[in-house]
């Protein structure tokens, strides 16, 4: 975890699961027999490159899917399209598949969620937002979608919520017009005073100011975008549970504006001190979408443009195939043109002699590297438009057509990465759109996501009538930070037995938590996940005395940052869906 632009949080004190009934309690008692179809759908748009047209009629056995490059039984198979009167129209499903319940498409709708990142836009760019979606949908919605409308400006405000109602939808475009955008706070900017500091490659005081002042640019460059990329993961997060085909439109510039660029010397790319600071970023943004079974598509109506004069066009680490790799689960691809340090002999077109290189036109070739591939990674797109009405027809064009492949992969929740390929044989002609790769992540993971979303979207509920005790908190200064402390503090919850839902399995009454703790800092910096599974059982000859007066005693114990910090407690109840979700405020 980066602390530069992480809340910092980490779990300290061994968690401990008791009871007052049940001493001494041990995960082994969880049950096993438990199994989990393991269903990975992929949707896939399949184009004739020789006419830009999907093309359609084709059948399962046209198709080859393959997973880390072992060919897999295809267990579902159909095509969807749109006739012209906006029904959905399916073809070639077999209701008989062992795996059928869980992937009946033929009840499924498109799940499309608009996000609108008022964070880094500004005014202009919301309101070509709002124009070209009220242009869309002043007709009304196609048939088969469900439309939900989300707005970023520092928190996350659902405006419309999986609606097919056009009144509905465009209420929400007039209260997403008055939503105050960001993208002028959020500016990256120096004062004259730093932007005229004489540069000099030499290792002298303006070389370290210089030095600083870059990292400060793209320390801030990261912690503004992380931003985004939070509210992004948590919108899917939340919607990820939603029946149908899910696709996520981000409206974003995908990074700040900014009046000033860094400028590098030549000792710089010999201490590779040059890197785009959010290719992990976009890279995370993906693999969430595909995890989620997300497609996802980048608008960028902001009009955000990076472009000075004298840039470096060679000389700088190509963060873009490094971030994505060809060990990645998405295909790599590099279309940004820069080669690395290495390959740049003397006498190349980066001069050794030139004192500094502005890095205006690569952070833009960069920045819209990135987004292509996060996108294109899931089956969608990034759309660099003014015309957002024209963006809003081409997803809806895309999503009238395609064929759902479906197998039964072999684990389940294992945290692995796989890599998805599709091919239909004997035709090089086609041009085949769909989510290159996954981590089939453990459940935990997953349900901490959701609770994370549920929370950042102002969840605050606790039908599990959790009760909170916190210990003395223990305050210490960081070594090798001056001036900044750590705080560790004891976490003491207590859930009532007879909240719980519970079942017989033998000599025991049996249930499942999870249970889900992350912080968010005073700037909206958020720390990583920590979630875990706790199995809750009490012995049947003790059940009724335990329902009757007891409660499941769980100890646990964060250490943040000093300062104003939020700790987010959250637990979920398996068999039932419940979550209690407690917000614990710190000011150290």
């Amino acid at each position: 975890m980066n602390l530069f632009v992480r809340s910092a949080l980490v779990v300290t004190v061994t968690l401990i699961a008791v009871s007052m009934f049940v001493f001494g309690e041990d995960e082994s008692t969880s049950f096993r027999g438990e199994t989990t179809v393991n269903v990975v759908e992929v949707p896939v748009r399949v184009i004739d490159k020789r006419t830009g047209e999907p093309v359609v009629g084709l059948t399962a056995a046209d198709f080859e899917i393959l997973e880390d490059g072992v060919p897999q039984p295809i267990s579902n198979f159909a095509e969807l399209w749109r006739s012209e009167d906006d029904a959905v129209e399916i073809a070639d499903f077999d209701p008989s598949s062992p795996v059928a319940a869980s992937q009946d498409i033929r009840t499924r709708t498109v799940e499309l969620v608009y996000l609108v990142d008022l964070f880094l836009m500004n005014k202009v760019g919301r309101d070509r937002s709002v124009d070209g979606l009220r242009s869309a949908y002043q007709g009304g919605v196609p048939d088969g979608q469900n439309i939900s409308l989300v707005a970023f400006n520092g928190e996350l405000e659902t405006l419309a919520d999986r609606t097919d109602e056009r009144d509905e939808i465009l209420d929400a475009l007039d209260e997403l017009g008055y939503v105050k955008t960001r993208g002028n706070q959020q500016t990256i900017g120096f004062s004259d005073e730093l932007i005229d500091t004489e540069v000099s490659p030499e290792r002298d005081q303006a070389y370290y100011e210089r030095r600083q002042r870059n990292r400060q640019f793209m320390g801030d460059l990261e912690k503004k975008t992380r931003r985004v990329g939070d509210a992004a993961i948590a919108t899917m997060s939340r919607f990820a549970a939603a029946d149908g085909r899910r696709v996520m439109v981000l409206f974003t510039p995908g990074q700040p504006r900014t009046d000033w660029v860094p400028e590098y010397s030549t000792v710089d790319f010999m201490n590779a001190e040059v890197e785009y600071p959010v290719h992990d970023l976009w890279h995370e943004i993906a693999l969430e979408a595909a995890d989620l079974g997300f497609t996802l598509y980048i608008v960028d109506s902001s009009g955000v443009r990076v472009n000075f004069g004298s840039d470096v066009e060679v000389g700088i680490t190509d963060t873009v195939a490094r971030a994505f790799d060809q060990g990645s689960v998405f295909r790599a691809e590099n279309d940004i043109g820069v080669e690395s340090p290495e390959a740049n002999p003397a006498g190349s077109a980066f001069d050794p002699g030139q004192e500094t290189q502005n890095l205006g036109s690569w952070l833009e070739r960069t920045r819209r590297s990135m987004m292509i591939l996060a996108s294109t990674a899931t089956g969608g797109d990034a759309l660099f438009v003014d015309d957002v009405s024209k963006a809003v027809d081409e997803v809806n064009m895309d999503l009238g057509h395609h064929y759902s492949v479906a197998y039964v992969a072999d684990h389940s929740g294992d945290g692995e990465s796989y890599s998805i390929k599709v091919r239909v044989p004997n035709h090089p002609h086609y041009r085949l759109d769909y989510r290159t790769g996954y981590v089939d992540q453990p459940a935990a993971v997953l349900s901490g996501r959701r609770m994370r979303s549920a929370m950042l979207f102002g969840a605050d509920a606790n039908p599990l009538g959790v009760r909170v005790e916190l210990g003395e908190a223990d305050s210490r200064f960081r070594l090798g930070a001056a001036g900044s402390k750590r705080v560790e503090i004891p976490i003491h919850l207590k859930i009532p037995y007879a909240r719980l839902e519970m079942i017989r399995r033998g000599d025991l009454y049996w249930s499942k938590l999870w249970i889900t703790l992350f912080s968010e800092d005073a700037a909206g910096n958020q720390s990583a996940l920590s979630s875990h599974e706790q199995p809750v059982t009490v012995d049947a000859d003790r059940y009724r005395e335990a329902v009757a007066k007891g409660y499941f005693s769980y100890h646990t114990g964060v250490e943040i940052e000093g300062g104003e910090q939020k700790v987010f407690v959250g637990i979920q109840e398996e068999l039932s869906g419940r979550t209690s979700i407690m917000p614990l405020e710190f000011d150290n």
